[in-house]
């Protein structure tokens, strides 16, 4: 014996739609609190160098998504009404090796989370660091991607959208 339970609109009990379903197995929630938004992935789609010795903002030109509209010059910025802790990854690789390699994830302008290099080879990418953090954002906070190499100025490899910075609002902490 089977049970089933077929419904449309799962509403709550001032008749607000909660969840919706097409019909065709396409489920759709129409709570925001209930979505791990805002949410954004950007990457750097042309080739740009971290300066030898200078801490160097990344440019993400290109955009997988964005939830919010929340991405503009290379920053992702907290929406109104969008406070909370966020997941924020970032990856960054290069064309060549580097004996050191730091990438900073900046907030508000301020350096704030890094993460020292790593080493792998990939075929046009021989070396790059990443860093994920959770941290506590209010709405108008600012996410940058930062780099730094010692030694020799060094290209960022952007085949593929190896080097990106991305993440979402946390739901249920």
């Amino acid at each position: 014996m089977t049970s089933k339970l077929k419904v449309n609109i799962l509403a709550d009990g001032g008749d607000n739609a909660i969840m919706t379903s097409d019909g065709s197995g396409s489920l759709t929630l129409n709570n925001a609190a209930l979505k791990n938004t805002p949410a954004f992935y950007m990457y750097a789609n042309s080739d740009t160098t971290c300066t030898a010795g200078s801490v160097t903002k990344i440019t993400l030109g290109g955009t997988y998504y964005d939830t919010d509209s929340a991405i503009s010059d290379s920053k992702f910025t907290v929406p109104s009404n969008k406070g909370g802790k966020y997941l924020i990854g970032a990856e960054v690789a290069l064309g060549d090796t580097t004996n050191s390699l730091h990438i900073g994830i900046y907030v508000n302008g301020s350096h704030s989370y890094d993460s020292l290099n790593w080493w792998q080879d990939f075929g046009d990418v021989l070396s790059g660091a990443s860093r994920t953090v959770v941290i506590d954002l209010a709405a108008g906070d600012y996410v940058e991607l930062y780099c730094l190499v010692d030694g020799t100025t060094r290209g960022l490899n952007s085949a593929q959208s190896r080097t990106k910075l991305f993440g979402h609002r946390l739901i249920g902490v």
